[in-house]
């Protein structure tokens, strides 16, 4: 078995010719059709097909060799009581193909290695290459030479999150299909289409939107990641799939900790309580534990104000905790819980303390509970009657 035969590792769609006849699919795009097709034109089953690196480069070889032997030769038979269109029948032939061969296995395992090469060899390419030359999709910044520097300008200037630039491959098509989204009126995170590119900007600001949608099948290919390991799930747009994407800040040299996939996609994470340390991967459980241990109930608090009046409180709150001052009375305090406590002050201040521009901003990158504040929330953003220049 030779790499050379390994026709088709890339994800550009083209024709490819049925394994057993003349039809042709075009592969990645029409997957579905073409198994289909195997199946019901001739009764064959490829197993595990989503764990297979490239689909395209798995059929060109069996396509050979079944030009030398039939599928009897390699495929397991199988006995269904029906017939490929669902007609009952006893006793009916299918032919099952699967690295329970041997000789399939090893095609598997070396498709995969050949993909991985290819991918690294890129990213080498990338890293090397000085000719970059691209304007921010934002602003009017232009940037030359490298790469990484404007991954690190979307995320420091826009807060636009693709993650750790030694963990990006193919980055000029991923930035392609980012800014064709948003010059086309696309969240790239939720992907509803937006009537201008203000309310678009809000959306994502608001949302937090300002990242990519996991569940989109076109954005696996971009992460290195998810060609380390044979045997994953290949087919791209699989965020179940067990395998961590490394997307954490890349724009920070003081890194605390790294993001997973998971941890971006919102599954998983811990809402941590704006007082304490206490966690949940339940909003319901982190609000009841506020309204519990301290005494402070965050939904009748703000209960009549809009979302960005909430992001504000948020914010307020955790800048008091962290520099230890009571959220009432302002008071400066080396147990500042414990005052509160005692002063019955685990409430908000008047609303000209913390209903102020600045609170904004979140304390940390990625905020769990301001993530969730849309379950305490009753206005759309198209329609909320925060000022559009007062959120900038």
């Amino acid at each position: 078995m030779y790499k050379s035969q390994f026709v088709g590792l890339d994800d550009k769609p083209c024709d490819t010719k049925c394994l057993l006849c003349d039809c042709i699919f075009v592969l990645p795009t029409n997957e579905t059709d073409f198994l289909t097709h195997l199946f019901k034109s001739h009764r064959l089953v490829i197993a595990d097909v989503t764990k297979i690196a490239s689909l395209k480069s798995y059929i060109h070889y069996w396509s050979v060799k079944f030009k030398e032997a039939p599928l009897t030769a390699y495929c397991t038979t199988l006995l269904m009581n029906c017939t490929p269109d669902g007609q009952p029948s006893k006793n009916e032939h299918y032919f099952l193909l699967s690295d329970c061969l041997s000789e399939d296995k090893t095609l598997r395992n070396e498709i995969h290695q050949a993909k991985l090469e290819l991918a690294l060899a890129q990213q080498e390419d990338e890293r090397a290459d000085k000719s970059f030359k691209r304007g921010c999709m934002f602003c009017r910044t232009e940037f030359c030479g490298s790469r990484i520097t404007y991954i690190k300008h979307l995320f420091q200037k826009h807060n636009l999150y693709l993650g750790k630039p030694e963990n990006l491959v193919f980055v000029d098509e991923l930035l392609d299909k980012i800014q064709n989204n948003i010059e086309n009126l696309i969240c790239i995170y939720c992907e509803k289409i937006f009537k201008d590119r203000t309310v678009l900007k809000e959306h994502m600001r608001k949302k937090f939107h300002k990242c990519i949608n996991p569940h989109n099948k076109m954005y696996d290919k971009f992460y290195i990641n998810n060609y380390l390991e044979s045997g994953i799930i290949w087919k791209q747009g699989q965020p179940n799939s067990g395998k961590n994407l490394d997307l954490g800040d890349s724009s920070s040299e003081n890194e605390d900790e790294e993001t997973s996939w998971s941890d971006w996609s919102g599954e998983s994470i811990e809402i941590i309580c704006l007082l304490c340390n206490y966690g949940n991967n339940e909003f319901v459980y982190t609000l009841r534990h506020m309204k519990e241990v301290h005494n402070f109930d965050f939904e009748e608090t703000v209960k009549d104000l809009t979302f960005y009046q909430k992001v504000k409180v948020v914010n307020y709150i955790k800048r008091q905790i962290q520099l230890e001052q009571c959220i009432f009375c302002e008071a400066k305090s080396d147990n500042v819980l414990e005052h509160m406590k005692t002063q019955q002050h685990c409430k908000i201040s008047a609303e000209k303390v913390w209903n102020q521009p600045e609170y904004y901003f979140p304390m940390s990158e990625n905020d769990s509970f301001l993530y969730n504040l849309d379950a305490t929330s009753k206005s759309d953003e198209e329609n909320d009657s925060e000022s559009l220049t007062e959120a900038m």
